[in-house]
């Protein structure tokens, strides 16, 4: 079944990282000749101690991250939900995040990727 956004193809779709490190993970890159609205993110801390974790919003065209969480301390199983957002993201825009310590940061996304025809 194709979806359409505008007249244009599109997918709804959810995406998942699954960070045990402490260096950025990539949970998201709006892929080429696609934008991408972002709806829902879910970050949830299942280790056993209290972490910090930073989201962030990678802008590809400036080379930017634009940190829309920092240092956000988590407690074990304690979570943080962003239900009520609208990010419009451009090709190889990403969605980053970064926790403090060793661990287990789980990230959850819901995405609509529209696809832009080439020509």
């Amino acid at each position: 079944m194709t979806q359409f956004s505008l007249g244009k193809p599109s997918r709804m779709r959810s995406v998942y990282g699954h960070n045990e490190g402490t260096t950025a993970e990539d949970v998201y890159t709006c892929p080429p000749n696609c934008v991408s609205e972002l709806t829902f993110i879910h970050v949830v801390n299942g280790g056993n101690s209290t972490r910090t974790v930073v989201l962030g919003w990678y802008v590809a065209a400036d080379d930017y991250t634009s940190l829309f969480l920092s240092d956000k301390s988590l407690a074990s199983n304690e979570h943080i939900t962003f239900s009520g957002i609208d990010l419009i993201l451009q090709a190889g825009d990403k969605i980053k995040v970064t926790p403090s310590g060793t661990g287990h940061i789980d990230t959850i996304l819901t995405i609509t990727e529209t696809f832009i025809p080439v020509g």
